[in-house]
């Protein structure tokens, strides 16, 4: 225990050392505005994320924005900690070890554990199933309350990513195994089910009141107020169909605005498998550490059948469900693969360590030629990515992240800078802005938790599945002009560029173009 939470920390100083400074763009700059103002974000609203996030942002460090990233930065820790445990119920320390150090150094890991996203708070959640599901094993009488705990986590676990949703079947399939073909103390007892079951029920009513608690928040920067609402009819909704509470936590929990990104008709999936293979893993895992994978994957096969069943099933789900859903942000949607690869990793390094140390003579001490192969492997399987990490370590940045739609590493101070340019320009202190998604939630940040301006309100103006501004976007742009109210724009978005007058703001600064709307004629 003592070891793996050394690994945290080291985990959590690599990460903190090299951590996005502020406030950031996009979906981070949502989290980072929501987790103060209080309201659903888009899909699945993350309640239960902007709960802990929020714990986290009382912690009198930094910026309040850093705070949210932090957060990411200690669950990414958390998670390092746990795969080093997972392991080691498996093999030997020195591979143990090695998971770890692979993980951390993966890219897409390593990218969302810098900035403020869902994505290490949902491994932390796995990696403590996983392993209270190994300790229930262990002494399934003693440590039944475990089964409970399990269940809770994955109901309320869609309100942190529902990347925890992949592993309930492995998670079921490994409790039925128990309770089939176990040990006395599982066989044909039945309860064991029941606690869990009962955890999830529980889980998904506390998700549910979370997710009411956040969305009835009289908060302008909710996502239904800022995208789903007055753009609704762009998915064919109606007032009716969101004037409730269950409504609203069906269309979030759902995903109803991004459906289009599951399955879609018009995707080759050998093509998403070249994509996965050629450029997706490289940059995870050296060649190599594919090698132990498999050779670890059928080490847990024939040694630890059962739990086999619980983290390879769970494996090829989340890589199935990975290579079906399309967003524009795909490779993250992995993460769940490496993490469980890692622990293959891991194992088939335990393995090799385990059969040489074997075949020496006991007049050596089996630590030394341990860690003499421990050391090799790890340099076999980190030598294309530690020069490149260790650069980021240098600097304080994450250089090698290539990725800046939400996180623009060589330009650290872009977010605000734009931000801020923005609302020089905004003079009015109630006002409507219609922008794109990106620098939307930064504006918002700006303005509503650093300068109080609660009057400035912001739409997006063309979500995920419109081409134009919609009709009742407009309608509402046009009752506020109509009351007096200043419109602004970022861009001469269709068709409000047919319908009004854009004048450019200019003079204030430069960073961030504004155009006000005003009736032609």
């Amino acid at each position: 225990m003592l070891l793996a939470i050394t690994i945290a920390l080291f985990g959590l100083l690599i990460y903190t050392h090299v951590l996005a400074p502020d406030v950031l763009y996009s979906d981070s700059a949502e989290f980072q505005t929501l987790a103060y103002t209080g309201g659903s974000t888009h899909p699945t609203g993350y309640p239960i994320y902007l709960v802990l996030a929020r714990l986290v942002g009382f912690v009198p460090l930094n910026t309040l924005a850093w705070r949210i990233s932090w957060f990411s930065a200690l669950a990414a820790g958390f998670t390092l900690g746990g795969v080093y445990l997972i392991t080691r119920h498996l093999t030997g320390r020195g591979g143990a070890l090695l998971a770890s150090l692979v993980l951390l150094m993966s890219y897409t890991f390593w990218s969302q554990s810098i900035i403020a996203e869902v994505y290490t708070p949902a491994t932390a959640f796995i990696v403590v199933i996983i392993l209270a599901l190994q300790g229930w094993q262990a002494q399934p009488y003693k440590w039944r309350w475990l089964l409970f705990l399990v269940g809770f986590l994955l109901g309320v676990g869609p309100g942190v990513h529902l990347f925890l949703m992949l592993i309930v079947p492995s998670v079921f399939l490994f409790v039925l195994w128990g309770i089939v073909r176990g040990g006395p103390e599982e066989r044909r007892h039945w309860p064991h089910l029941i606690r869990l079951i009962a955890g999830g029920i529980t889980g998904v009513i506390v998700f549910f009141l979370l997710f009411a608690v956040m969305d009835a928040r009289p908060t302008p920067t909710s996502f239904y107020a800022t995208v789903l609402y007055p753009s609704r009819d762009a998915w064919g909704l109606q007032e009716a169909d969101m004037d409730t509470v269950p409504e609203r936590f069906w269309l979030s929990v759902s995903g109803y605005q991004w459906r289009d990104a599951m399955l879609p008709d018009d995707i080759e999936y050998s093509d998403v498998l070249s994509t996965f293979f050629d450029d997706y893993l490289p940059r995870e895992y050296a060649q190599p550490a594919w090698l132990l994978a498999i050779l670890g994957a059928a080490a847990v096969l024939f040694f630890h059948t059962r739990r086999f069943a619980l983290i390879g099933s769970a494996l090829i789900v989340a890589f199935v469900a990975g290579l079906v859903y399309h967003p524009g942000d795909k490779y993250i949607f992995y993460l769940p693969v490496y993490l469980l690869m890692a622990v293959f990793i891991g194992t088939g390094a335990g393995t090799i360590i385990l059969w040489i140390t074997r075949l020496i003579p006991l007049v050596v001490p089996r630590v030394i030629p341990s860690v003499i192969l421990t050391l090799i492997l790890a340099a076999v399987c980190t030598t294309p990515f530690i020069n490149t990490r260790w650069k980021a370590v240098q600097v304080g940045r994450a250089i090698f992240i290539t990725e800046d739609y939400v996180f623009p590493v060589i330009r650290l101070s872009e977010p605000r800078r734009a931000a801020e340019c923005a609302l020089l320009k905004v003079a009015e202190s109630e006002a409507l802005l219609v922008l794109d998604w990106r620098a939307l939630y930064s504006i918002y940040y700006i303005a509503h938790v650093e300068q109080g301006r609660t009057g400035i309100a912001i739409r997006e103006a063309i979500p995920h599945g419109t081409r134009v501004v919609t009709e009742h976007l407009r309608a509402e742009i046009a009752d506020y002009l109509a009351n007096g109210g200043a419109v602004y724009v970022n861009n001469d978005h269709a068709p409000l560029s047919q319908t009004y007058t854009l004048t450019r703001i200019s003079g204030a600064c430069t960073g961030y173009d504004l155009f006000r709307l005003s009736p032609r004629g």
